[in-house]
């Protein structure tokens, strides 16, 4: 992975704005002096790299040097150009002062960069005599890096998986909305690879499914769950009230299960046990109380596993399926579906010869779907006889779960660039059966360097031709796609492409993922002593006291507790469902960071010197974030629960998407006359905003296309002509709203204005004229009521 490390580095501090500031003096040539050395030692990783892969230590181990070095020389050049940020944005006669003259704080400062800068290029002085000794060539070939923009009309998983399983379906639905009135069980049994888990998501949101059944919950049990979060998750599904949902973390284990037995036993419900292991899951489901009451009302348990006495030992009337290989002929249509895609069939010459070599591929793959999507995804980026030719001589011996790997591997070592290849990797960062959102995926993408800068996209739009990418190659399953934007918002990743990402971020030291308690280090492996400059941990009790100094990336799932230790170059922080220590005292020294997310972290309390975090682009916290937030001239994603409005919107000129709800000082003021100067906001979604009235200017908004306003009321809403020229998605909920609800007329002005979706108890009879108007204009008007 130094290539990719190198690449990275080289990008993000190409961005960098050390070369203006006058005040640094001589660091400024010492900056430079080592981006060109790092530039001349990326001319030399291609055959580096070739040579690493045919197992040669001494380069194996050069290598990790040169990652090293890349990620220490970032580091350095990085705190020269923090110090530029922090003088610029300095304020009154001081501010003039310490941007202008050598400061004491400043010249200490710049003394031991200085230093640390020459101790960078003594290593990399060292690395280039290593490169001559190894005779290293020097590989100076421009690699394509450019992408195909895909149709996610194209990418629907489930239709792709779901071919030669159509029989399987229809009796798997007519086994669950017809038959005996007791409760039962319909498990799913195969090997891994084999479509189970599609196959059931199909099954669950069938319209037959839908219709029958009251109440339908899924979960995904996994190789190791916790029952109480397991039944709270139960418990979230099946609650019409959302705002009882955060009460539940409070609950006990017995509580959590009274309360699903209590609403269950009122209604027809289907629950989906993804992914179960052990023969004792139902009995530790239901030790406390049993959950899922018998009424004798044709409720159903979907069960999926691997193991046949998993789905056998269930206490109840059990169907089991065993869900069997495909056939050649289905294998093919499958397989045809992914490497020959119908819309690219006219453009392919010599489709037989095609058809031929893919038939014989099709055999080699056993009937297994994820083997034959992912090969087919493979095979569809290399369309020439020859390169198809050459994976059939080259077949592995090996079947099953060997087979698989093989092919990822092919199909990993195949990927464009190294940008894509890190970002694949990097999905073995989040928990087995972890639900992806792709927004959030992106932002962590972004924050790591991943997404290159290209003249003709935005990097979010280039990383979400990467998601189409992988899912056009199966590497991940898109779970849901939005119904209007057409592009994935939720996917997941497979447990055995996981497994194999785990292992190969593991050997290049990109990634270290840690499942059980230990006593070792963050950043540092438990089962050897590489060190890592990324570390997930997931699942786990008692505390992580110590870390790797130069410790990049921290994530944490469900963890009992975490105290933050010193990680004074993080660039991420990601954390989920986990006790906090010492947040408020750790994080203004994190001057690096760039994503900042903690979700079910509790109210976690962010200090005034977030305003420190110049480089920060990304924030998601569920507690009172200070107003001194907006001091970050580098924001692009902004999810808070309450937060002041800025007060000038000067600084946020990279702001893209915003979430927020007001404190309780501003919930009567209208935000939109400071929201709408934010020149690249592209989605903004506001809750429990309650101005009196409400007013978008004729310039405001100019890039503004997604408006969600939930919970927030208003007498009048107008809209002078010129405003949001660009918004195409308007949302209004305001359900607990007791008044009509007027559809502002002035959304008839808007030009590029295509959905408007209203949920409300009413709506007043002058909205209709505006309704018609806006269906004349080609929008398409959703319109919910429902009266008290």
């Amino acid at each position: 992975m130094a290539e990719s490390v190198l690449s990275t580095v080289l990008g993000n501090v190409g961005n960098l704005a050390v070369q203006e500031a006058s005040f640094l003096g001589g660091v400024t040539l010492e900056v430079a002096f080592l981006k060109d050395e790092l530039m001349r030692l990326q001319g030399y990783l291609k055959d580096a790299e070739s040579k690493r892969r045919s197992g040669n230590a001494t380069v194996t181990i050069l290598m990790s040097q040169i990652g090293d070095a890349a990620y220490e020389a970032e580091n350095v050049i990085e705190a020269v150009d923090y110090m530029k940020k922090r003088n610029d944005i300095k304020k009154g006669f001081m501010g003039a002062i310490s941007r202008y003259a050598h400061i004491p704080s400043d010249l200490t400062t710049l003394h031991k960069v200085g230093v640390e800068i020459q101790r960078v290029r003594r290593k990399l002085s060292e690395i280039f005599q290593s490169i001559e000794r190894l005779k290293i060539n020097l590989d100076s070939g421009v690699v394509d890096e450019s992408l195909e923009d895909y149709d996610l009309r194209h990418l629907r998983n489930d239709d792709v998986v779901m071919v030669g399983f159509e029989n399987e379906y229809k009796e798997i639905v007519d086994k669950l909305v017809q038959g005996e009135k007791m409760l039962s069980v319909v498990s799913i049994v195969a090997m891994g690879g084999a479509g189970k888990t599609t196959l059931a998501r199909k099954v669950y949101i069938s319209s037959q499914v839908e219709q029958h059944f009251e109440a339908l919950v899924w979960v995904t049990v996994s190789q190791k769950f916790k029952v109480i979060d397991l039944l709270k998750e139960i418990l979230k599904q099946i609650l019409s009230d959302v705002d009882q949902s955060t009460k539940i973390d409070e609950m006990k284990e017995y509580e959590v299960g009274k309360k699903i037995h209590d609403i269950l036993i009122k209604k027809i419900y289907l629950v989906v046990l993804d992914d179960v292991w052990e023969t004792d899951t139902w009995e530790q489901i239901n030790r406390t109380i049993k959950a899922f009451p018998d009424t004798s009302n044709c409720s159903r348990i979907l069960l999926t596993t691997r193991k046949e006495d998993v789905a056998k030992h269930v206490e109840m009337q059990t169907h089991v399926h065993a869900l069997r290989s495909l056939d050649e002929e289905k294998s093919w249509l499958l397989f045809s579906s992914k490497a020959l895609p119908s819309y690219r069939i006219s453009s392919i010459h010599n489709l037989d010869k095609y058809e031929e070599l893919g038939r014989k591929l099709t055999r080699k793959c056993a009937g297994l779907p994820l083997a034959l999507a992912v090969l087919g995804g493979y095979l569809s980026k290399n369309l020439n006889t020859q390169a198809w030719s050459d994976v059939l001589l080259c077949w592995p011996s090996t079947k099953d779960t060997q087979m698989m790997r093989a092919i990822i591997a092919r199909s990993y070592e195949n990927l464009q660039n190294h940008h894509l290849r890190s970002c694949v990797l990097y999905l073995a960062a989040f928990p087995e059966d972890y639900i992806i959102s792709v927004s959030a995926l992106i932002n962590l993408w972004i924050a790591e360097g991943f997404i290159p800068h290209t003249p003709k996209h935005t990097l979010e739009k280039t990383a979400r031709m990467y998601v189409s990418e992988l899912a056009q190659r199966s590497f991940v399953q898109v779970v849901q796609t939005s119904i209007i934007h057409e592009r994935a918002e939720e996917i997941r990743i497979h447990d055995i492409i996981r497994d194999w990402c785990i292992e190969e971020a593991s050997q290049d030291g990109f990634l270290d993922v840690i499942h059980e308690t230990t006593s070792g280090q963050v950043g540092a492996s438990s089962s050897h002593n590489k060190i890592f400059y990324r570390s997930s941990f997931q699942n786990l009790s008692g505390q992580i006291l110590q870390a790797s100094p130069n410790l990049r990336t921290l994530f944490g799932f469900e963890l009992s507790s975490l105290s933050l230790p010193d990680v004074r170059f993080l660039r991420v922080l990601h954390v989920e469902n986990t006790r906090l220590k010492n947040f408020s005292t750790v994080i203004g020294g994190c001057i690096h960071l760039r994503h900042l997310s903690l979700r079910g972290c509790g109210r976690v309390k962010v200090p005034s010197s977030i305003r420190k975090l110049l480089y920060l682009q990304t924030i998601h916290v569920d507690s009172n974030v200070p107003s001194s937030l907006w001091d970050i001239p580098t924001l692009r994603h902004v999810d808070l629960c309450c937060i002041s409005l800025p007060r000038s919107v000067q600084i946020l000129q990279t702001l893209q998407e915003l979430r927020m709800w007001p404190t309780d000082d501003e919930v009567g003021k209208d935000p939109m006359p400071i929201l709408e100067m934010l020149p690249c906001l592209v989605v903004l979604e506001l809750h429990c905003f309650i101005p009196e009235a409400m007013s978008s200017g004729a310039q405001g908004f100019p890039r503004l296309q997604e408006l969600r306003l939930e919970g927030c009321y208003f007498n009048k809403w107008t809209m002078e002509v010129g405003t949001m020229p660009k918004l195409s998605h308007l949302s209004l909920d305001m359900f607990d709203m007791l008044d009509e609800i007027e559809i502002p007329d002035g959304l008839l002005h808007l030009p590029s204005i295509s959905f408007v979706s209203l949920h409300a108890r009413a709506i007043a009879c002058s909205s209709h004229s505006t309704a018609e108007g806006l269906k004349q204009k080609g929008c398409e008007v959703t319109i919910v009521t429902v009266p008290l």
